[in-house]
């Protein structure tokens, strides 16, 4: 049987780049429409959070389904199918003036979502072997980070210009975008799906990333990103405890205008965009293990920060901190969790991945708001501290390095 070798990342690296900036680029200006377009249809402060969190919630169920049909599928029917879900999910939601319609929509982006972000992810990992890994996920952040960072200037501005519902239109475009990239340009790299076109492959090779080796989530490493992962979740993701208590903690302490704390939030996002590069290098060069140990540290220093600061530097530097730590965090648990998932299970693995990001991100911004009711938003940080230095020393303990692995390519997928 011949070897099923991934295309050339080089060669795919402007396609790549645009899939993830158009995909950043939407996303961005999602943060800024989500929230207002809430408000604007009667919605509640409470019924403003309940919209992220519908948001995040059905990730945990269609997570697991999304990587089993990449596996089975392939690569580019899933990205396809969830660009296409969002972008008609967005047309709805321009359309509709009841909050109730537009939370249970935003329900259902949150399943389209999750199955565009498994199986990029998925894709990456088909794209890299361990020896340049590092870089290719910190290539993907900072074109999708770059997006981030426009997006909501666009938001903004057609929200001044016109009304902010077209915001949805805008970003409907950014999925069109990514969709003729990934139809023309994008090629399919699922091994599964390779080895069962082949004309060569024998009869057994049908069932191939048919079944789930579930030993493959009993790994003393797999425990070990499953509980950094969540960490960095509950933490540092999405709306995490840092990004939700952060302006409440600068308002309350310091009477920050609102103004004053969003240019600090924009800075943070520049240098967690610097910090990808060097980061992809590093993991590159010197292992995955001890960077993901020393991002885990600087985030519950963030954290510590954030809680022990009563001055206007205080605040300023705790965001610096994290940003840097979500820069570093985002690379390599992304990319530690790639060097381990087996190469025609990837779509199971790696969505078994993102159940744990999911899970830190809907558990931390409760849990913290249980205990900062009862103990206060200080004492609530020290403890989020410990956590984090919790997972930190259970990674030290439990993770194996994973770059000594792979110096030579990576061995082409056999039929069992």
């Amino acid at each position: 049987m011949r070897s099923q070798e991934a295309p050339d990342i080089t060669r795919l690296a402007i396609p790549i780049a645009l899939i993830f900036f158009m995909w950043g680029f939407g996303t961005g200006a999602l943060w800024v429409a989500r929230p207002l377009f809430a408000l604007a249809l009667g919605g509640t402060l409470l019924q403003v959070g309940l919209v992220s969190s519908l948001s995040a919630m059905p990730r945990l169920i269609s997570g697991p389904i999304a990587g089993l049909l990449s596996d089975r599928w392939g690569r580019r029917p899933m990205l396809i199918l969830g660009a296409v879900g969002h972008g008609l999910i967005l047309v709805g939601q321009f359309a509709t003036t009841n909050y109730v319609h537009y939370a249970l929509l935003e329900a259902l982006a949150g399943i389209t979502i999750a199955i565009w972000t498994i199986s990029s992810s998925v894709l990456i990992a088909d794209l890299t072997k361990i020896a340049n890994r590092g870089r290719t996920v910190a290539f993907r952040d900072t074109a999708m980070r770059l997006g981030m960072l426009a997006g909501p200037l666009v938001g903004g501005f057609i929200t001044a210009q016109f009304e902010l519902r077209w915001v949805f239109i805008f970003i409907a475009s950014t999925k069109v975008v990514a969709i003729f990239v990934v139809l023309f340009l994008i090629p399919e790299t699922s091994p599964a799906r390779a080895l069962r076109a082949s004309a060569e492959r024998p009869r057994k090779a049908r069932s191939a990333g048919g079944g789930i080796p579930w030993a493959m989530f009993r790994t003393k490493s797999f425990v070990a990103v499953a509980a950094a992962t969540m960490c960095f979740g509950m933490i540092g993701l999405g709306p995490g405890i840092f990004r939700t208590y952060y302006p409440i903690h600068a308002q309350e302490t310091l009477m920050l205008s609102a103004d004053v704390i969003g240019n600090l939030v924009a800075m943070g996002g520049v240098l967690t965009m610097l910090a990808a590069a060097p980061t992809g290098f590093a993991v590159d060069r010197f292992g995955r293990k001890w960077p993901l140990v020393f991002g885990l540290v600087l985030l519950g220093g963030s954290v510590y920060l954030l809680g022990a600061s009563t001055a206007f530097i205080g605040i300023a530097v705790a965001f610096a901190v994290f940003a840097v730590a979500e820069g570093m965090n985002t690379n390599t648990n992304q990319t530690y969790a790639m060097d381990l998932a087996p190469t025609e299970q990837r779509g199971v693995f790696l969505s078994a991945f993102h159940m744990a990001t999911s899970a830190g991100m809907m558990i931390g911004p409760l849990l913290a708001g249980l205990l900062a009711g009862r103990l206060g938003l200080e004492s609530t940080l020290f403890i989020f501290v410990g956590v984090v230095g919790g997972c930190a020393l259970l990674f030290v303990v439990l993770a194996q390095e994973t770059l000594r692995r792979d110096q030579a390519p990576e061995p082409a997928p056999t039929a069992r």
